[in-house]
């Protein structure tokens, strides 16, 4: 994988974001300069998925660091999800399932790359989990959302790489994809996979 300092073009959220907001621009520079332009289009694209997917309180998204993993290197971003689940409704594999296509799989068809200078990404999606009347608005738990549902998933560089290119189905991401549920490790297959259309080649 390239390091951040293989990359000649300033990208152009560097230009854009400064105009409107200098604190942020600083943020993403600093995050550009350490993980490179793939990460921070990473986090701008869960941010925008994260907001559109039914969140009801505040999301952020951040990278929190590294973690060296079975001699693998993730870099870690945390995404508060703002998301209530009704857990009378929604089991452990719904929840997963809203996670991925609403918010990872939305997020990642915007990418081409991934060039970050670890092995793979760890995205931590944190959301509430909380039992209550189906007919209740979503707005009516937002004081008492719930305990917090921390969900890991651990993605090699290779394989979301391979997945991004379109050279890899869903299905096949997942069987190299770690995942755990508030640290225990939870299986997760997408449905509804459909197979490899077309292959885009890789940028160079």
């Amino acid at each position: 994988m390239l390091t951040t300092n293989s990359f000649a073009e300033e990208p152009s959220w560097q230009r854009d974001v400064t105009t409107h907001s200098p604190e942020l621009g600083k943020l993403l520079r600093e995050l550009n300069q350490k993980y490179g332009p793939d990460a921070v289009s990473l986090l701008s694209w869960l941010n925008d998925a994260t907001i559109r997917s039914g969140s009801v309180l505040t999301a952020t998204v951040g990278v929190t660091g590294k973690e060296t993993k079975e001699n693998t290197t993730f870099m870690v971003v945390q995404v508060e999800t703002g998301i209530i689940f009704n857990t009378q409704k929604e089991d452990q594999t719904s929840r997963l399932r809203t996670l991925w296509e609403k918010i990872l799989a939305d997020a990642f068809s915007h990418l081409d790359n991934m060039r970050i200078p670890t092995d793979g990404v760890r995205i931590d999606l944190l959301s509430h989990c909380k039992s209550f009347t189906v007919t209740d608005a979503l707005t009516e738990h937002m004081d008492e959302p719930g305990p917090i549902e921390t969900v890991k998933f651990y993605f090699s560089g290779d394989s979301l790489r391979a997945y991004l290119y379109k050279q890899l189905p869903a299905q096949a991401l997942f069987s190299d994809t770690k995942i755990l549920v508030n640290e225990v490790p939870a299986p997760f297959s997408p449905v509804g996979d459909a197979p490899k259309i077309e292959t885009r080649t890789p940028p160079a």
